[in-house]
């Protein structure tokens, strides 16, 4: 029989794994400016829900640098992939008291639908 402390510890490790699953996003500019960074100019919607996680921008750190650099020039020639929505990403999310995304690769080009979802409110 395991004591209470060893069931909780087991239940918040399934947790902490089963928040750490794959997901896909698209990030967009959220019209936020300031003076000095950082700055949380980004939001990230997760796809196909739509959900919206409000200045939350991905961290890349993952990603090989021509990954990185096809997303700051985008795939539309006119601008950041960050902040257009044009590319959907595959990541890991964590959440707890805010949300950490963590992109591992570039999936695919956005549909326009995708793309369109930066400009809900």
């Amino acid at each position: 029989m395991k004591t209470p402390a060893v069931a909780l510890l087991s239940l918040g490790l399934l947790a902490s794994i089963a928040q750490a699953a794959e997901v896909e996003f698209v990030t967009c500019d959220n019209g936020l400016r300031c003076f000095k960074p950082p700055c949380p100019s980004r939001d990230s919607l997760l796809l196909p829900s739509g959900r919206r996680l409000a200045r939350t921008a991905p961290d890349l750190s993952r990603l090989n640098e021509a990954q990185r650099q096809q997303l700051l020039v985008g795939n539309t020639g006119h601008g950041s992939a960050l902040y257009a929505g044009t590319m959907v990403l595959a990541g890991t999310l964590e959440e707890g008291s805010s949300a950490r995304l963590v992109a591992s690769r570039i999936v695919r080009t956005a549909t326009k639908a995708e793309s369109d979802l930066c400009r809900r409110r």
